[in-house]
């Protein structure tokens, strides 16, 4: 299996295991109708984990994870869990200078361990 195959695995079998951890059912009452969804675009290399519906009349779109590939490597964009998908790439064999943590400005990924584009 090729690197990129590789990643897309690892990606999709981390966020499939977080969501069917974590996912509650539906939430439905007068009012309030939310659910997260999975959205995986491997053409484009775009991996989402995400809540989506509505609240009264207010839309709720938040994004709970967002991974991408892009040139080789793993690019974290948001994580807004508590569940470090980084260290469970790295477990998943991503190495280090293949993850890009996206949600730090270009001028800051330099400070950490990890790849910086």
């Amino acid at each position: 299996m090729d690197k990129l195959e590789q990643y897309r695995n690892a990606i999709k079998k981390i966020l499939t295991g977080y969501y069917e951890t974590t996912n509650t059912q539906v939430v439905k009452d007068a009012v309030v109708e939310v659910s997260a969804r999975l959205a995986f675009d491997e053409k484009r290399d775009q991996y989402l984990w995400f809540r989506f519906g509505w609240d009264d009349k207010k839309q709720i779109q938040h994004i709970i994870i967002y991974l991408c590939i892009k040139n080789g490597k793993v690019w974290v964009e948001e994580d807004a869990t508590n569940l470090c998908v980084v260290d469970d790439l790295l477990s998943a064999g991503i190495p280090q200078c293949d993850i890009v943590l996206g949600f730090h400005h270009p001028s800051k990924r330099g400070l950490t361990e990890f790849a910086t584009a």
